[in-house]
């Protein structure tokens, strides 16, 4: 299980952080520019090209069934359901 975190607008990375160490699973925060992360918890930041719907596309095409995103896109929430994974709202 891995977390997917559509980091441009999350207002609870943090939390996710913490959550996750707890439970050892990894993260990645998909955000069209380099932010902060804490990489000693196993956080992985990937930046994508700019653009409306970058870091969705990318999330999209690698999330599986079983994983979690993290995000308030409706429409990105509805692909990653769609595959299996499950998708919790910000």
């Amino acid at each position: 299980i891995e977390i997917f975190v559509d980091g441009d607008a999350c207002p609870v990375k943090d939390e996710v952080y913490a959550v996750a160490a707890r439970l050892g699973l990894a993260v990645v925060v998909v955000a069209n520019q380099r932010m902060h992360v804490p990489r000693d918890l196993g956080v992985e930041l990937v930046v994508v090209a700019a653009g409306p719907d970058a870091a969705d596309d990318w999330i999209a095409e690698e999330i599986r069934a079983g994983d979690v995103v993290i995000t308030a896109d409706l429409p990105l929430a509805s692909r990653c359901l769609a595959v299996g994974a499950f998708a919790l709202g910000t």
